[in-house]
């Protein structure tokens, strides 16, 4: 049986990528001292990533157990690098807006 891995890896941008991009607004509503916007925005960013790993390993899970083909192509080679790249980006996203509340604690 061949995994459709263009499916799959077109879910795994999907996810990863808005998690990513939500990330970044959630940092940018905290740097305009929307904390509680930027605090639900990154809550979301990180739901996306779960959604995106989740899939991730359904993948990993299907692969290791030989239940079908995998064709390793270009699309899923970039859907991984996408959900390393989200990842870093939401967990920076997440240490730099605790900076930014730090901060602002620090000041008042």
């Amino acid at each position: 049986m061949m995994i459709d891995t263009e499916q799959y890896s077109f879910q795994l941008i999907l996810h990863s990528g808005n998690a990513r991009s939500t990330a970044y607004e959630a940092l940018q509503l905290v740097k305009s001292n929307a904390f509680k916007e930027g605090e639900k925005k990154l809550s979301i960013a990180k739901e996306e990533m779960v959604e995106a790993q989740k899939l991730h390993a359904k993948l990993l899970r299907i692969m290791a157990n030989q239940e079908g083909e995998l064709d390793m192509n270009l699309l899923l080679i970039h859907a991984e690098d996408h959900i390393a790249s989200s990842s870093i980006a939401v967990e920076m996203s997440g240490e730099l807006i605790e900076l930014y509340e730090r901060m602002e604690n620090y000041e008042r």
